[in-house]
């Protein structure tokens, strides 16, 4: 289904539980009336450009090997809430599965490397068609990859980036200074940060470094740290290594690291008890066709 084939007037859709919250919003399941379940973001009206920024990215790679989360209306929505708060919503795909971060919470804390590594790829294949067509995600973090189901035999999962208010557009302004990895600093790349911090491809790949070591169970807190984790897997730490160059020209690019064995590990089994559900879409309550 196109998201162009799919429009519907304003009238709010109900709300039937809650998906997740953002720094500047939250996201919500909704129904259609013909039982179609779909995410609502929605966010203050003053953040409404940032709306229609994610929209424009969300259309512009809905044909890339689904990568990215797909649209569900090409439409930006208005409407006033209780005590005249104006928000504005975009629709979009449900994620089955939650996020990333989820999957980690699930896992209390810790992935295994072999999951680590497949969980990486699809980033990196998301990644890799943003920068060829000239975008930079800016925010990427394990709240912003969502889990699909996979329907392929012997794989755990399909993921896909989330989130691209923070991008940056092609011939586009960068992001607001201050306004990137807020609460997070770690993951912020270090030739980004102040006010004349250069933002470009790398600094994704800096941040992929920084959540694979989250995946396995390392938190770098504070200011940026040159030293890996002594415990790290002589394969993990090459990768996490050509991750975070301080040089970002140095930097590995998403399409160099495509092909690191790190990304290819066995799975063996699907560890499918790692999966995480949303609370709302948990023992069959809601009723509804996905997207």
């Amino acid at each position: 289904m196109s998201p162009n084939s799919w429009v519907f007037d304003e009238t709010p859709l109900p709300r039937l539980g809650f998906l997740g919250q953002g720094t500047h919003g939250y996201v919500s399941l909704v129904r259609t009336p013909d039982g179609l379940l779909m995410a609502k973001k929605t966010s203050l009206r003053k953040y409404s450009e940032d709306l229609e920024k994610e929209l424009r990215i969300l259309h512009h790679f809905y044909a890339t090997k689904f990568n990215t989360v797909r649209p569900t209306s090409p439409i930006i929505f208005n409407e006033t809430m209780p005590v005249n708060v104006k928000v504005t919503s975009i629709y979009m795909e449900v994620a089955p599965h939650g996020s990333l971060k989820d999957m980690i919470t699930k896992a209390g804390g810790r992935l295994p490397e072999n999951v680590v590594g497949y969980c990486t790829l699809p980033v990196l294949e998301g990644l890799k068609d943003l920068h060829q067509h000239g975008y930079v995600h800016c925010d990427l973090r394990p709240e912003n990859v969502l889990i699909f189901p996979s329907y392929a035999q012997g794989e755990l999962c399909d993921l896909k980036l989330a989130d691209f208010g923070l991008a940056k557009e092609p011939n586009g302004p960068d992001p607001a200074p201050g306004s990137l990895f807020e609460g997070t600093p770690e993951y912020l790349a270090p030739e980004a940060v102040g006010p004349r911090g250069r933002i470009s491809s790398a600094i994704d790949i800096w941040s992929l470094g920084v959540m694979v070591l989250d995946m396995l169970g390392f938190t770098i807190v504070g200011e940026v740290c040159d030293c890996l984790p002594e415990t790290l897997s002589p394969m993990a730490r090459d990768f996490v290594r050509r991750c975070r160059v301080r040089t970002p020209t140095a930097r590995a690019t998403a399409e160099e690291l495509m092909g690191h064995p790190f990304l290819t590990q066995s799975l063996e089994v699907p560890p499918l008890e790692l999966l995480p559900v949303p609370s709302c879409l948990r023992n069959g309550v809601v009723e509804g066709r996905f997207f």
